[in-house]
């Protein structure tokens, strides 16, 4: 091949070489990250992600003789009655006796009372180090922003106010947040099973 040659085949194909080379870089830059992210977050079977919890944090079950109903699922679909939908279940659900006495699982500040039309009234308590749950399907609510609670300390009743979850009965719908992201209460509520 001449010189000639070569510089005609570069100049004919410049665009394509480039966008060729460019695709390669992303691609490079996209497998790193993707090392990375999965380096640093060691997938369970169902795509959930292992988060170190802090050891001295031990949740209480939130009803008295409560039994978990339906676990946590971030990607693994959980049917849902009341909607006719298959859907990734973000919380447990816990049933206990009816209008059962809902408890703090830890102590902390009440950072907000909300109600919405899906959830129902909610409450939702911070604790230390980007620790939070949320306490959704509640009746007959205790607590206001601002107050400090105390593990145990009762924070409301289980009922059927969350519209997305009615036909389950009375209970309740606990999330917990690590940094702001939705981890399994599991990981820190002492249940029968543990």
């Amino acid at each position: 091949m001449t010189k000639q040659n070569v510089k005609y085949f570069f100049l004919r194909f410049r665009r394509v070489l480039i966008a060729s080379v460019v695709c390669l870089i992303a691609l490079a830059i996209i497998s790193v990250v993707a090392v990375k992210t999965a380096q640093n977050a060691k997938l369970k079977n169902d795509g959930s992600v292992n988060v170190s919890t802090p050891s001295a944090v031990t949740f209480i079950m939130p009803i008295k003789d409560g039994v978990i109903t339906k676990e946590f699922s971030n990607t693994a679909l959980k049917y849902n009655v009341t909607l006719k939908q298959w859907e990734a279940h973000k919380a447990v659900d816990i049933k206990g006796a009816d209008k059962a006495d809902v408890l703090a699982v830890y102590g902390g500040k009440v950072e907000k009372v909300d109600n919405t039309y899906l959830k129902g009234n909610i409450v939702t308590i911070s604790h230390a180090n980007g620790l939070k749950t949320e306490y959704s399907s509640l009746d007959n609510v205790t607590v206001k922003a601002g107050d400090t609670v105390k593990q145990g300390d009762k924070i409301g009743t289980a009922s059927t106010t969350a519209k997305c979850e009615a036909s389950e009965g009375d209970h309740l719908h606990l999330e917990v947040y690590l940094n702001n992201q939705k981890v399994d209460p599991l990981l820190y509520l002492v249940t029968g099973d543990k």
